[in-house]
């Protein structure tokens, strides 16, 4: 690995673990698994010192990374097909009787 993109990782890895402002605002509750975004950071750090030179990462990187790893988790709890079909399965219940009133469902 190039020596810039080390020197950046360790700096990041400081940053998130010296300033829990910083980590809760780019990560919030989740409980995003620290050493696959590292590693995702490297990946694409690797990618921009080849395109430019600079390893650092812009904001929106960043976020790209934090959300992919976001929806790996979500994926994990729920199987976005069953939620469909049971998204699907509720609104078959409900009827709509007039604009501007909610739908209805008789018991």
């Amino acid at each position: 690995m190039n020596i810039d993109i080390e020197i950046y990782l360790k700096r990041l890895k400081d940053f998130f673990k010296n300033d829990r402002e910083a980590r809760m605002d780019m990560f919030g509750n989740s409980e995003i698994d620290m050493d696959a975004f590292y590693l995702m950071v490297a990946k694409r750090a690797a990618i921009n010192s080849e395109k430019t030179g600079d390893p650092i990462l812009s904001p929106t990187q960043m976020v790209e990374i934090v959300t992919d790893l976001a929806f790996k988790d979500i994926e994990k709890e729920i199987e976005i097909n069953q939620y469909i079909k049971r998204q699907e399965e509720i609104e078959k219940i409900f009827m709509k009787t007039k604009d501007g009133f909610p739908p209805i469902c008789l018991n």
